[in-house]
């Protein structure tokens, strides 16, 4: 009982008073609890309990939508980390970045498989714990024949060493600290960014990948993929750097300058398995994973907090990411099988909203027996299927492009 009034009010935007939770409890359970009584059931023990049961939920979709160039790969792992701040009274067992904004604060760690959707990570840990050190802490997760795609706040030549000796595969932006070099001459030499870059606008060159050797004492051999970026652009990077030094009393380096005219891919996928526009392509995918949180915060507001003792924020936010994970092994079948039917993509985010204006309904026909449940579903599935379709949006490949239009079983012609 006391789990499913914290689902049921996992689905409200506001969270709701002691009192309020209590009154619910006599309505639904004809129970009588004191709100100091459910005061004192949000502690430690709670946690762990709810911790448990999201730890079981995460469980492979039968299949996946169309797996294109992803079939090439056991798993598919995209991985990042959403964070926000906390009441500053949880800095003890929360703590945050420092400073007077932050002193608490936490971030959420979640990967999981793009071909599947299947979870392979959702941890709540300090914003204090770095995306690096999560990233060296799991490495072991990793299995031969996964590909992992990251943002560089989990770059590391060792993690990515330790991964390529396990068989595994790397898509990755080149960090802006690490030297990279090319084999000439029987010897490493020091590729200069500058002379790239002039090289480029001689030849009217806009991208070129080259076999290259990474950082100053691994020397890890990746392809790198080399794409001038318009100079729109560049002038975003320096000025959002050039802010950034300067409130840090740094100076901009001619060498970040210089690399910054470029977006650089590494990866250890065989050029002849995977050509280099995808490989990037590929890359972009990542942003997924961003939609996911979007999805978290505006949908869920898993980020808004109300004055209450740690343990009941804690409880709180296990019960939305139960919710969440179970509409998310809702929604990912019934997309597969209307992708199926009628070749076209369902939005993850309008399926999320609509499940969870159903929330209420779904509870009452739990109690009702099968039939009222299996009602409620059909009539779930008719509307996502009339309503929820993803919009294509002008001058961006969405995921189906990338994975699926994109891909040519003779390998020969690459559709970007």
């Amino acid at each position: 009982m006391f789990l499913d009034s914290l689902l049921f009010n996992a689905s409200s935007d506001i969270n709701k008073s002691l009192n309020s939770l209590s009154v619910e409890m006599k309505q639904f359970y004809d129970i009588d609890v004191s709100k100091q009584g459910l005061h004192d059931r949000f502690k430690e023990c709670t946690t762990l309990y709810l911790k448990s049961i999201l730890s079981q939920l995460s469980f492979k979709s039968p299949q996946s939508i169309d797996e294109g160039w992803l079939g090439l790969f056991n798993n598919v792992r995209i991985k990042d980390s959403t964070k926000f701040v906390l009441p500053e009274e949880y800095a003890e067992i929360m703590p945050g970045f420092g400073g007077v904004s932050s002193k608490s604060a936490t971030c959420i760690q979640y990967e999981y498989d793009l071909k599947t959707g299947t979870i392979l990570d959702l941890n709540i840990t300090s914003a204090k714990r770095p995306d690096s050190k999560d990233a060296r802490e799991t490495q072991d997760n990793i299995i031969a024949n996964d590909l992992v795609i990251r943002d560089l706040g989990y770059y590391s030549t060792d993690v990515m060493k330790h991964f390529m000796e396990f068989g595994s595969f790397i898509i990755s932006k080149l960090n802006t600290q690490t030297l990279v070099y090319e084999m000439q001459d029987g010897g490493y030499k020091q590729i200069k960014f500058d002379k790239l870059f002039h090289w480029f606008k001689k030849n009217n060159l806009q991208q070129i990948e080259k076999q290259v050797y990474i950082g100053a004492d691994s020397k890890l051999p990746v392809r790198l993929i080399i794409s001038l970026v318009p100079d729109q652009v560049f002038a975003q990077r320096m000025q959002k750097v050039n802010k950034y030094n300067k409130r840090m009393g740094h100076r901009t380096s001619d060498g970040y300058a210089y690399r910054a005219r470029f977006n650089l891919v590494i990866t250890n996928v065989p050029e002849e398995t995977i050509p280099k526009e995808v490989i990037v392509a590929l890359y972009h995918m990542r942003w997924q994973i961003e939609l996911v949180f979007k999805i978290w915060k505006s949908t869920f507001g898993i980020h808004k907090i109300g004055q209450m003792k740690y343990y009941r924020w804690l409880s709180i936010l296990y019960a939305k990411l139960i919710l969440i994970v179970v509409y998310w092994h809702k929604i990912l079948p019934i997309r597969t099988h209307l992708y199926k039917m009628k070749g076209k993509l369902l939005s993850i985010d309008k399926c999320f909203k609509t499940l969870k204006g159903f929330t209420g309904k779904l509870r009452q026909a739990i109690k009702q027996g099968r039939e009222t449940l299996k009602a409620i579903t059909m009539e779930i599935i008719l509307l996502i299927s009339e309503k929820h379709w993803l919009e294509k949006k002008k001058n961006k490949l969405n995921f189906e492009q990338i994975t699926y239009l994109s891909f040519c079983k003779s390998n020969v012609y690459v559709y970007i």
